[in-house]
């Protein structure tokens, strides 16, 4: 509901039917320079506030007809009243009058007789804080329409990447498709140099195609189309595929890659893929800045409440805490000269964190720059399809 803009200036509606107590108040107030209106009756209290714009209004309780409680319960269910400062004053101050002015919707309550000087101070104080209410409401409104216009771009976004990637992904298929035929001399001999080069321009698509599926899956996460397809798996299998896809890449970087995995690890509901997609992201971003001659781990297990816990430790170059969330965004790269040996747009780990989350799971970082780093994702133990409790010290290991 919109709220009315009150005017500094906006003048004060005295409601009472002792027309010398409304004399009385009206020339106290505007001996402190208010600007003030009367009326003798809730009725005629109404016509007033239908027509104008005002500051506060000043209700007596005890009035023929419709009364001062009467009276606040329809300002309060008017629109152009229902953010309007009501200060009640009557001879009635009794608790249990209190208590029913403010359930009828005053703002505050002055007992009757006034005193002039407080009655003076209270309307003063009402108004200042209606002003700072006027102002927190129009930044509220300020506030939710810039969430709406930020989300609405961020909507754009989203839709932009996720077209973009799918107009992207058919010619890529070609060149990808061509370019191996032409690699392994499906249409006929090659000089092998040729050959070479179509194997660097399949290569090359097959890496840029990995780019724009993250591309496309972090546009669909951000705009919750991202879901999975669950089923009961394997965790061993999947841990011990996901190491063997990491591997090639572990060889040719001269980094030992090795794998711990708990046994009779219960069947568990998941996206196979995706989880495989989480572990390879995170093998392969701790190979990306691991160094030569270091080592990359993967451990599988379950902890003393029985949460699923992946743990990829590698003795890379790591990263100082404040990099951490830098890490976390999307599109954004940690500065490095270990970054560039495998190109990439900084979506390997926020996606894989999207992932986690949807499993109803949680990603955590662990690194110290120079001392390497240690990821560690926990999946909620409901998710095994058997309650028995975690085993002790069995393990499959390579």
């Amino acid at each position: 509901m919109d709220i009315p803009a009150r005017t500094h200036d906006a003048p004060i509606l005295i409601v009472d039917d002792d027309d010398i107590l409304r004399a009385l108040m009206r020339a106290s107030l505007e001996n402190e320079g208010f600007s003030v209106l009367e009326a003798s009756s809730g009725e005629e209290a109404c016509e007033i506030t239908a027509s104008r714009t005002l500051g506060l209004i000043v209700v007596d309780v005890v009035m023929p007809g419709m009364d001062g409680y009467a009276l606040c319960r329809l300002l309060r269910s008017r629109p152009e009243t229902a953010f309007v400062p009501i200060l009640m004053a009557t001879g009635r101050d009794d608790v249990e009058s209190v208590e029913a002015a403010y359930v009828a919707g005053a703002t505050d309550f002055i007992a009757k007789p006034l005193n002039w000087p407080l009655l003076n101070y209270r309307v003063r104080y009402i108004l200042r804080a209606a002003r700072a209410f006027d102002e927190l409401q129009h930044n509220q409104d300020r506030l939710i329409a810039a969430k709406d216009e930020a989300e609405a771009a961020s909507r754009a976004k989203s839709e932009f990447l996720a077209n973009m990637s799918h107009e992207l992904r058919t010619p890529l298929n070609a060149i990808i498709g061509f370019s191996t035929l032409i690699r392994d001399s499906l249409v006929g001999p090659l000089d092998p140099k040729y050959a070479e080069f179509a194997g660097h321009i399949s290569e090359s698509g097959n890496h840029l195609l990995t780019m724009i599926n993250s591309i496309l899956d972090i546009a669909k996460a951000e705009s919750h189309q991202l879901v999975l397809n669950e089923r009961d798996i394997d965790i061993a299998g999947i841990a011990a595929l996901s190491v063997s896809m990491a591997q090639e890449m572990a060889q040719k970087s001269e980094i030992q890659c090795s794998f711990d995995i708990e046994d009779n690890l219960p069947e568990f509901f998941a996206d196979s893929a995706k989880l495989s997609q989480i572990l390879v992201n995170l093998l392969s971003n701790a190979i990306k800045f691991t160094p030569a001659g270091g080592r990359v781990s993967l451990t599988v297990e379950r902890d003393t409440i029985g949460d699923l816990i992946f743990c990829i430790a590698d003795t890379g170059i790591g990263m100082s805490a404040d990099k951490l969330p830098l890490a976390l965004a999307p599109f954004s790269q940690i500065d490095s000269g270990l970054s560039r040996r495998y190109e990439g747009v900084g979506l390997g780990l926020p996606l894989t964190k999207r992932l986690v989350e949807l499993h109803h799971g949680t990603l955590d970082i662990a690194s110290e720059a120079g001392h390497g780093t240690v990821v560690t994702v926990t999946l909620p133990a409901v998710r095994f399809r058997s309650a028995a409790a975690p085993p002790q010290q069995q393990r499959i290991a390579s």
